[in-house]
C-alpha cells in the first residue's frame, strides 16, 4: 500500500526511500508549527479546521478568515480557510488546500466542518474532506472525515486568569473512491494546554500533544509535540517547541521557533522548523495571515 498521510511533507524524493513513498502534509498554521506542532488545544490559530475544529466554538470573534503559505525544499503548500458563528452554539468552517506542486504533481483538498458548543465547557466538531491526487502517472479521489472534541476549564487562584484546555481528534476516517494502491491514514491525537495571564499584559501558554498512527502499517507509529508561547499585551507573541516523530521519514523530529503580531483585526504569524539535514523537514517555514471580525 502507498500511504498518503496528510501531516508532514515527507520523503518522496529523499535518497534511500523507495519511490512508492508519497509526500504528506502538516497543518499549514504558522502559530501551531511555531509551538512544535501542538494542534489539539490552540486558540486564535489561523486554521482551526485543520487542527481541532471543536475549538472554533470558543472563539470570541464571530468570523475568521486566514491564508497560509508553507515552503519546504521542492514542495510548497497553499491554504485558505474560514470559520463563522451562525448561531450562539453552531459554527461552520470551510477550507481549501493545494500542495505538492512539484514535478507534475498538483494535489488539492476541500474541507467543510461544523462545530457544536454543548455548554460553556464542552464542544464537538466534525470535518468532511474531499481529496484529489493528481500525479504524472496517476489520479485518485477520496472522501474522509475528522471527529474532534474540546473542553476548556477556568482555573481559580492561578495567575490573574487561567484556562485548562483539553482536546482530541480521530482523523482521516475514509477511503479512496477509485481502485488504487493509495490508502488513507487513521490517527488519534490528544492534547492538553494551560493558558494563564500573569498580569493583564503578560500571558503564557504551554501545551503538549500525543498522537499515534494506526493505519496503514507503513506509517504506524507515535509522535509527540510540546510548545510554549509568550504573549505581550496581546500584540506580539514569541513561540518555541519540539516535535518528536517515531517515523523519521514520514514525521521527523524537529525544533521550531515562531513569532506573531496582532493588531486590531489583523493576524500575522511566522514559523521555522529546525530539522536534521537528512530529513525532509530541513529548512521548512510557514507564513500565516488572517482577519478576525
Amino acid at each position: 500500500m502507498k500511504p498518503i498521510v496528510v501531516l508532514l511533507a515527507a520523503a518522496a524524493m529523499t535518497p534511500g526511500i523507495a519511490a512508492a513513498q508519497e509526500a504528506t502534509l502538516p497543518t499549514p498554521d504558522a502559530k501551531v508549527l511555531g509551538m512544535g506542532g501542538v494542534t489539539m488545544t490552540t486558540l486564535s490559530s489561523s486554521h482551526v479546521i485543520y487542527n481541532n475544529s471543536a475549538f472554533a466554538a470558543f472563539s470570541r470573534s464571530p468570523l475568521h478568515l486566514s491564508s497560509s503559505y508553507y515552503g519546504q525544499s521542492d514542495f510548497d503548500y497553499y491554504a485558505v480557510s474560514g470559520a463563522y458563528h451562525i448561531t450562539s452554539t453552531g459554527t461552520v468552517q470551510a477550507g481549501w488546500r493545494q500542495y505538492l506542486r512539484e514535478r507534475g504533481n498538483n494535489d488539492m483538498a476541500v474541507d467543510l466542518g461544523y462545530t457544536h458548543r454543548i455548554n460553556e465547557k464542552w464542544a464537538v466538531g466534525i470535518v468532511a474532506r474531499y481529496l484529489h491526487l493528481q500525479r504524472p502517472d496517476a489520479s485518485a479521489d477520496a472522501l474522509a472525515a475528522d471527529l474532534s472534541v474540546a473542553c476548556q476549564l477556568p482555573l481559580e487562584n492561578v495567575g490573574s486568569f487561567s484556562l485548562l484546555r483539553i482536546g482530541a481528534k480521530l482523523a482521516n476516517l475514509g477511503a479512496y473512491l477509485d481502485k488504487t494502491d493509495y490508502s488513507m491514514p487513521v490517527d488519534l491525537t490528544a492534547g492538553v494546554a494551560l493558558d494563564t495571564f500573569l498580569t493583564d499584559a503578560h500571558e503564557i501558554t504551554v501545551g503538549a500533544d500525543w498522537g499515534y498512527y494506526f493505519l496503514p502499517k507503513e506509517v504506524r507509529g507515535f509522535q509527540m509535540s510540546v510548545g510554549a508561547e509568550y504573549n505581550l499585551m496581546q500584540l506580539v507573541q514569541f513561540r518555541g517547541g519540539y516535535h518528536f516523530g517515531e517515523r523519521r521519514y514520514y514525521y521527523p523530529s524537529y525544533w521550531s521557533a515562531g513569532v506573531g503580531v496582532r493588531f486590531l483585526h489583523l493576524r500575522l504569524d511566522f514559523a521555522y522548523l529546525f530539522a536534521a539535514k537528512d530529513t525532509p523537514l530541513r529548512n521548512t517555514y510557514s507564513i500565516s495571515f488572517g482577519f478576525d471580525f
